[in-house]
């Protein structure tokens, strides 16, 4: 349900536009130079543009717009945030290198009821408010940890209230093999806390620091505990292409040849087997 384009809606003669990523900048772009008679300004927004907020200077009738209720919805129905910001400093991540959401970590005191949650790094929050969401969360059916949950973080107690929800999507993450030990504890505590293995999945990070060799071995091993592996591929915070192979990860040994063979391995042989019910090799 998530759109790959932007998101645009007009009230009043003016166009809102909520723009996801980077590469979609050019898009809604040419919309606005488009002029359309519905409106007569616009307003921009979303985390392309924080990340490049120059880009659309040149047009007088264009401002920058904050974040406001009700946004998020426009975006996806389901989805909600009870927090902002993050507690780490990840350098592959616009958060951490605050370029988005710069106010630092953030606890909401109310949010959307609703099941998808895009809170940036939950488990950096206090109990008391973890409590509040789980407690929410408990009257959906398939609550989706969108963002992935931190591993570090996990405790045997996060683990428990994860395994009342009902069929919850819990996306852990492995964005490199010196975090294994911390992704290998969190599992097991899910596991013994009573998740399900289908209910857990894992996102992995790649093209960004490391070869391709390392990545399926990554992916790989991710799999090696009877889970799904979902690898991610690493966009530069002012990436103007979607998918594309730069210059410094050709240097790594990417081509675009290998992104897709492990893109549609993971993605698409491995979904297609499973649905036949053969093989998953």
């Amino acid at each position: 349900m998530w759109p790959k384009q932007p998101t645009i809606w007009i009230e009043n003669r003016v166009a809102f536009i909520s723009i996801p990523f980077t590469w979609n900048l050019p898009e809604a772009r040419m919309y606005l130079l488009q002029r359309h008679a519905a409106w007569e300004t616009a307003v921009v927004g979303g985390p392309a543009v924080e990340l490049m907020p120059s880009y659309f200077k040149d047009l007088g009738f264009v401002t920058i717009g904050m974040s406001s209720p009700g946004i998020l919805q426009r975006v996806n129905p389901l989805a909600t945030r009870t927090t902002t910001g993050c507690i780490r400093t990840c350098r592959f991540c616009g958060i951490g290198t605050g370029s988005i959401e710069s106010g630092g970590f953030r606890e909401l005191n109310d949010w959307p009821d609703l099941p998808i949650v895009c809170d940036n790094n939950l488990l950096a929050a206090s109990m008391a408010h973890f409590d509040r969401v789980m407690d929410r969360l408990e009257r959906h059916i398939a609550p989706d940890f969108n963002q992935g949950l931190d591993s570090r973080l996990f405790t045997d107690y996060h683990a428990g209230r994860l395994a009342r929800l009902h069929k919850p999507a819990i996306r852990l993450s492995l964005d490199s093999m010196p975090c294994a030990g911390d992704w290998e504890c969190a599992f097991e505590r899910l596991l013994r806390a009573g998740c399900k293995r289908s209910s857990i999945s894992s996102y992995a990070l790649i093209g960004y620091d490391s070869d391709p060799v390392e990545a399926w071995d990554r992916c790989r091993w991710i799999e090696a505990f009877k889970i799904k592996a979902y690898p991610m591929w690493f966009h530069a915070l002012n990436a103007m292409r979607l998918n594309e192979v730069t210059r410094l990860q050709k240097t790594l040994g990417w081509t675009e040849k290998e992104r897709l063979r492990i893109m549609g391995y993971f993605y698409q042989h491995r979904r297609s087997n499973t649905n036949r019910g053969g093989r998953r090799d």
